[in-house]
């Protein structure tokens, strides 16, 4: 009885497989033409950025436009009186 030594074939195939992966993850990211991978990772990259600065900026400004609270003298006193001989 002849037993075929399958290990060679599945080491061809995992070898070409990978070829393809590698050719279409490059293929993907070396494209430069406009709408390309590069390109549309640079501009919504591009996109996020401008809009976390404006969002900065109104906090920023919102932050400076506030008015601080003041503390008065009687802060903390409580509105009304205890009398000690009563309990109350």
């Amino acid at each position: 009885m002849h037993i075929k030594n399958k290990r060679g074939q599945s080491t061809v195939e995992y070898v070409l497989l990978m070829t393809a992966v590698v050719v279409v993850i490059i293929a993907f990211v070396s494209s430069n033409h406009p709408g390309g991978f590069q390109a549309q990772l640079n501009t919504t990259l591009n996109q996020v950025t401008t809009q976390m600065n404006e969002e900065a900026g109104v906090l920023a400004d919102s932050y400076a436009s506030t008015t601080k609270p003041t503390v008065s003298a009687t802060a903390g006193t409580p509105p009304y009186t205890v009398n000690p001989a009563s309990g109350v």
